[in-house]
């Protein structure tokens, strides 16, 4: 009897113990999840800090701020990897299927932050060594190699750090979440920016010397991009670029055609522009890559001499380019040029200092001046070489400056940074709506335009697709006849009236009442004309077959390089239930994909 009472003291007693502990443990144990979870929200924080305000990333004192938020990043892991390893609470508790899940994903967490910072802390000493080892007109190759070969180890090492949810709770459960968002984000800018640093370096000439055809856009005559009306010659070796003074098409003009026309939709719709015999009708295409080749034959019968590949550079690119170098001065003209009068005064102020019947050589003059100022500031550097970097790649989003290399290898990296102005989408929906200038005169920098796309999906999966496109041209009424206002007496003989000739491209698939294949896709295409001062619209429609693919609807919208975006709106009507937006806007200044996923 006394051994029983004895047995079931010591039992109980055993279990208030086991019971204590249990309280001790869950108690500390929480207490030490908590702090460990503070500091995990102390890097996120940091590491917000930084993907956020990425762009001072190419500046000194940007990356130099950047430098003390990684170590910060750094000091909160290992403060929480302490904490939890240190643990003797969540020791105790780890027999537990639960809590050891929850310690796990916390130490997950813990581990994946502090290799982001350790990723960071080497991208950053990359890029830092990069931009110094670089300076005006010269990039250094090595470095730059150094540099991608780190984004790509980086995004390699981190890829894989996305990891489940599955079985965690509450903040730990947030934490990981937030801590996936963030690596999706990051490894997409790893992807972007390995993109870019394998294109540069083979045409910045780390293969050998290359030769580039610059097409100066003119975007106040507008074509598929701006209108060729000048061009330059561009050699690049070994990181070091020299461009030659910038010269009128007038001074390689052909008598007869370059390239033969063998592209049925070609030569039906362009055919009549002489597009390999005009300088001027040469990008009326939309595909840069077509436009780029009939270029480079066109320079050959024009010089007897061969280049690699071509870059286009429209207003807009030198905007960005005297954002980052600052202002440049010419002769006859006051004002210091920047990036904030330079595209008034090339697209309107010159053609008003030169009218119509005046000699026109000083209004190219300015405009030879104006870009060899930006070339020789350039050269003198005073900026930092990453901000430069970036500018140019801001130009490439909205097709203002785009490449061509005819080297299949460079040209497959330039087609994946997307700087290729090629009409391609990965899911084969493409839509690109060109607004083209049907009169010779400067009135594209009067006109303001803006998509309007309707898309129906029947149950079938079949896409109709309504695109209303509004012009407004804000020329005054009335103007007298000038070089900027017209008329051409061919086209039109009112001064003031824009003519828009209307390309849309679509995919290979599509179908509408006035469309051709033109080059893999489908081109439909209409004319409007917009007295001065006056609003116009018009309206294409089209039909694509089984364009629910996959349980997925999307479509790849390619803007127009204009001098300002071209605002879009798209509304999306459906019967079969879909997933995404019904109405969506956006500024028009970038490619844009739009998915719309099928309930399973």
């Amino acid at each position: 009897m006394l051994f029983r009472e004895l047995r079931w003291q010591f039992l109980r007693g055993l279990l208030v113990g086991v019971v204590l502990l249990l309280v001790w443990a869950l108690g500390f144990g929480f207490w030490d999840i908590m702090r460990a979870k503070a500091d995990i929200a102390t890097a996120k924080t940091a590491a917000t800090q930084i993907i956020d305000g990425r762009d001072s990333l190419l500046t000194t004192e940007g990356r130099s701020t950047a430098s003390v938020q990684l170590h910060s990043m750094h000091s909160a892991a290992y403060s929480a990897d302490l904490r939890l390893r240190g643990s003797a609470p969540l020791t105790v508790l780890s027999w537990i299927p639960f809590v050891n899940r929850q310690v796990n994903g916390l130490r997950d967490a813990v581990s994946d932050v502090d290799e982001t910072a350790a990723q960071g802390q080497r991208l950053l000493a990359a890029a830092t060594a990069a931009s110094d080892a670089s300076h005006g007109t010269y990039v250094d190759l090595p470095t730059l190699k150094s540099l991608n070969d780190q984004v790509h180890t980086s995004r390699l090492a981190l890829q894989g750090r996305v990891r489940s949810a599955a079985g965690l709770v509450g903040p730990i459960k947030s934490a990981r979440t937030s801590i996936n968002q963030q690596l999706r984000v990051l490894n997409g800018l790893l992807k972007n920016a390995d993109s870019a640093l394998t294109f540069a370096q083979p045409f910045l000439g780390s293969t050998g010397p290359r030769t580039y055809f610059v097409a100066g856009l003119n975007n106040s005559e507008m074509r598929d991009q701006g209108m060729v009306l000048s061009w330059a010659i561009l050699k690049v070796n070994n990181g070091h670029f020299e461009m030659s003074h910038s010269s009128t098409v007038g001074t390689i003009s052909l008598r007869k055609p370059a390239v033969v026309l063998t592209d049925q939709g070609t030569k039906t719709v362009f055919g009549p522009l002489e597009p390999t015999r005009i300088w001027q009708s040469v990008n009326a295409v939309g595909d840069f890559r077509t436009s780029s080749r009939w270029m480079m034959a066109m320079y050959a019968a024009a010089r007897g001499e061969r280049v690699d590949g071509v870059l286009g550079i429209d207003v807009v690119t030198l905007q960005n380019i005297l954002r980052v170098t600052g202002a440049v001065r010419i002769p006859n003209t006051k004002p210091a040029i920047n990036s904030t009068n330079v595209a008034s005064l090339i697209l309107h102020d010159l053609y008003v200092k030169y009218p119509a019947g005046s000699q026109q050589q000083g209004r190219r003059d300015e405009i030879s001046a104006i870009a060899q100022a930006a070339v020789t500031k350039m050269k003198s550097g005073g900026f930092d070489s990453a901000l430069l970097i970036k500018a140019l790649a801001q130009s490439t989003g909205g097709r203002h400056l785009l490449f061509y290399d005819s080297n299949a290898t460079n040209e497959a990296n330039i087609v994946k940074f997307g700087a290729s102005g090629a009409l391609l989408s990965p899911n084969g929906n493409v839509v690109h709506t060109s607004i083209q200038s049907g009169v010779a005169a400067k009135l594209d920098w009067f006109m303001r335009e803006s998509l309007q796309y309707d898309i129906r999906v029947n149950s079938e999966g079949t896409a109709f697709i309504t695109t209303t496109i509004t012009l407004d041209n804000t020329a005054p009424p009335h103007p007298k006849p000038s070089y900027a206002f017209g008329p051409d007496n061919t086209n039109t003989h009112i001064a003031g009236e824009y003519i828009a000739r209307i390309y849309q491209w679509l995919p290979a698939n599509a179908e509408s009442p006035t469309a051709v294949k033109q080059e893999g896709l489908v081109l439909t295409r209409t004319v409007v004309h917009v007295p001065a001062h006056q609003s116009n619209i018009a309206v294409l429609q089209a039909v694509i077959k089984n364009a629910v693919k996959n349980g997925a609807l999307s479509f790849t919208f390619i803007p127009q390089g204009t001098i300002r975006p071209i605002p879009v709106t798209l509304t999306l009507h459906s019967d079969v239930s879909l997933n995404g937006p019904g109405t969506i806007t956006w500024s028009g200044a970038k490619t844009k994909t739009v998915t719309w996923t099928a309930n399973q």
